[in-house]
């Protein structure tokens, strides 16, 4: 299933879902938001992809930072309050970026590497537009042999073992990521 901007789970679902004979259509509202405000691709976040595939509880279910249901830190993020609270759609919006204290932790963090493509996935979404960078990042958390998406941490694929490039591979120089 190729995503846009917003990955209509929910839609396929409920037109699978019959009552009577009769399809639910609209049954279930839940839509996935692939993308973050800060500019991070939710479609390659562990727990999203473990909620697309019915392999996490309810309660731990996210189906991105801007949807209905983030959870975790993506529902208390500062980033994500900030740029609420801005009324911006990505922070590179602001006039601050470049001087943001939470935006500069975020790029910085060990414990979320994949934060270093930020800054340049911005800049790829403001030059090709949003539809295209989805469509362009869901091609690549895919594995290139069997199709299946894959997470940012994962080397390997889930379904059918090969190789696939995680984050590492997009971190050639820390001066000058290659995402």
């Amino acid at each position: 299933m190729c995503l846009t901007t917003t990955a209509r789970r929910s839609w396929w679902i409920a037109s699978k879902l019959k009552i009577n004979g009769q399809p639910q259509r609209g049954y279930l509202t839940m839509d996935f938001i692939l993308h973050g405000y800060c500019g991070v691709y939710c479609g390659a976040c562990p727990v999203v992809l473990k909620t697309k595939d019915g392999r996490i509880g309810e309660d731990k279910q996210c189906y991105g930072c801007k949807s209905e249901k983030p959870t975790g830190y993506c529902a208390t993020c500062g980033i994500k309050v900030c740029a609420q609270r801005k009324g911006y759609e990505f922070c590179n919006q602001c006039g601050e970026l470049k001087t943001c204290e939470l935006m500069q932790k975020f790029v910085s963090d060990k414990q979320y590497p994949y934060g270093q493509c930020v800054l340049k996935n911005m800049e790829t979404i403001r030059v090709m537009g949003l539809p295209k960078w989805v469509e362009m990042q869901d091609g690549r958390w895919r594995c290139k042999n069997c199709g299946a998406s894959y997470s940012w941490y994962e080397e390997t694929c889930r379904q059918c073992g090969q190789a696939v490039a995680s984050y590492k591979a997009d971190l050639h120089s820390a001066s000058e990521p290659n995402c």
